[in-house]
């Protein structure tokens, strides 16, 4: 067992080394400001020489900054790459490179804190390492990774805090990463939104447990109540309940116990993270500004940030993300060989996203289990919030989506595997990544020795189906992707231009349809493994196909309109 942990580990070290690659390799190309790096690495240079000093007639803009609509923190986080590698694009990039190394750390303990088992914990590492949006982030100076890489480890520090006892370093880191996302960016508030309701929901969990007597358990016999059972549901290892009414805890008791015990996540989770976006302003009050300045800044941040109406190429509503209908360029060059970089989601994995978060809340329902629904509550918590803004937004604010994206499909072809996600208790210590134990088997946690060899065998078999499909999916994605953009596009087009929309998404309504009545059957559940890694390896072989305009490699102009399935992606 301790074997097959190890190789687990080598598997998650391997990915993030190769994550690592992708998101160094040429880091310094192109060797000048691209989209928004204008802005974030002029005002990391700002900050490293001091220019933060009150302006006259605008005494509460920072100095030359810019980009003033937005904390600090990751401004700050830019200028330490600066210092430290340089002042060209590679030590302004830097930052958001490690950010976004460290982001693709998160996601096994992520998913195994969500209840996938090791190989399915490993899919979602995979189908999130493969993912475009997520490299293209981390190779320009902006600060969306940083906010992705916050919200990431508070939702980790988060479920650990649930599910190990409530201690409360937990909850103290859950309320700093969420305080580190909140003062990087606005948005970040949303990570201590969807940590607090995690919080929540376990607590109630772990209260409605602690009332349900176990089935085998020994009834109190109060020496007062003449022998009978106790029937509020406390138990010998607990003690006897009080038999006189009077002795019971009062109303106001109760109200003060529910008010201590609420004290303490407010604290972390708002007090704290307040306190931490006020700490960002540090070197804006050094330098003069004193606590009316602040005031009114954050007044100009707010007109700024929710009622901006400024016009873009590369603009888009935010239900339209999902569907990857609008990347965004943030550089493009070339007439003899195009060089192009562009954030966008893998249209692959993020179209079966929408699939699995139809689907797995409808079959927790019908199965009644609530780890196929925590994934896509945490997406929807975190994405969902997005439909109300009215300002105007682009696809890359869907970087701290991302992740889960990939854990919300790797649950759901886990679940079609017939091995759902299975939550540790509440409030009891962590079930440790030996709980069940690590091993390979991608997607199988038989551990007893009459299992282990079929285990592995299926294991080499699922490897063998990745490979294959990557291989294949790398080589033959221009058929591919012209067979997409024929069926639900380009066909319907030609008799309304509304025909593709509306084609596109009835055949989005049917599949979901279709996929949440294929979930609950059990007849072919040994078989969808065996997809599931099929499906994970065409993801992977379909990133190395759009690898060139995400980290700026030379390529042919037929070759990027082949890439080019749609439009709109232009």
């Amino acid at each position: 067992m301790s074997s097959r942990r190890g190789l687990v580990l080598a598997v998650v070290v391997l990915v993030i080394l190769v994550s690592a690659f992708l998101r160094l390799w040429g880091l310094g190309r192109p060797g000048k400001y691209i989209f928004d790096e204008v802005y974030y690495a002029k005002d990391a240079k700002a900050i490293i020489h001091g220019r933060l000093g009150p302006k006259p007639g605008l005494h509460w803009e920072p100095g030359d900054e810019i980009s003033w609509p937005h904390p600090e923190y990751g401004k700050f986080l830019i200028s330490l790459g600066i210092l430290a590698l340089g002042d060209d694009a590679f030590g302004w990039r830097f930052a958001s490179a490690l950010a976004g190394i460290a982001l693709i750390a998160c996601v096994y303990p992520l998913a195994r804190r969500l209840g996938l088992s090791p190989g399915w914990a490993l899919a979602a590492l995979v189908l999130a390492a493969a993912d475009m949006l997520g490299i293209a982030q981390s190779r320009i100076a902006t600060l969306d990774i940083f906010v992705a890489l916050w919200t990431a480890v508070c939702l980790l520090c988060a479920l650990r805090y649930v599910q190990g006892g409530h201690r409360f370093v937990w909850l103290l880191l859950t309320g700093l990463a969420g305080g580190l996302a909140l003062g990087t960016k606005w948005s970040g508030a949303l990570a201590l939104l969807t940590a607090g309701v995690v919080v929540v929901l376990f607590r109630r969990r772990a209260a409605r447990m602690t009332r349900e007597a176990p089935a085998d358990a020994t009834p109190v016999v109060n020496s007062r109540d003449n022998g009978s059972a106790d029937e509020g549901g406390l138990f010998a290892d607990r003690g006897p309940v009080p038999f006189w009414p009077a002795e019971r805890p009062s109303v106001a008791a109760r109200l003060l116990a529910a008010l201590r015990a609420a004290l303490l996540p407010v604290a972390c989770l708002i007090v704290l993270p307040a306190a931490l976006y006020v700490l960002s302003y540090v070197l804006y009050f050094v330098h003069g500004h004193g606590w009316s300045d602040w005031v009114e800044l954050q007044r100009q941040m707010v007109t700024f940030n929710f009622h901006l109406k400024a016009t873009h190429t590369y603009a888009s509503l935010s239900p339209t993300w999902i569907v990857v209908a609008r990347p965004v360029w943030y550089f493009f060059e070339g007439k003899v060989e195009y060089h192009g970089i562009v954030a966008m989601g893998h249209p692959l994995l993020w179209w079966t996203s929408i699939l699995a978060l139809v689907a797995l809340p409808v079959t927790a329902i019908i199965e009644r289990n609530r780890a196929l629904v925590m994934p896509a509550l945490l997406v929807a918590l975190l994405y969902f919030p997005w439909f109300a803004a009215t300002r105007t937004s682009f696809l890359y604010y869907m970087t701290p989506v991302a992740p889960f994206l990939a854990i919300l499909v790797a649950a759901a072809l886990a679940r079609l595997a017939g091995e759902p996600p299975t939550l540790p208790a509440a409030a009891s210590p962590a079930r440790a990544s030996a709980d069940k134990d690590a091993g390979l088997s991608l997607g199988s946690d038989e551990l007893d020795s009459g299992a282990a060899r079929p285990s592995e065998m299926r294991g080499l078999v699922c490897l063998l189906v990745f490979v294959l499909v990557a291989v294949a999916t790398a080589l033959f994605w221009y058929p591919f992707g012209r067979a997409v953009g024929y069926l639900f596009y380009v066909l319907p087009s030609r008799s309304a231009p509304a025909l593709g929309v509306a084609a596109a998404t009835i055949g989005v309504a049917a599949a979901a349809i279709g996929f949440s009545m294929l979930i609950v059957k059990r007849r072919f559940t040994p078989l969808w493994r065996y997809f599931a890694w099929a499906y994970v390896g065409g993801v992977v072989g379909l990133a190395a196909a759009f690898l060139p305009i995400i980290v700026d490699i030379a390529i042919a102009p037929e070759r990027f309109y082949h890439l080019m399935w749609f439009k709109s992606w232009i």
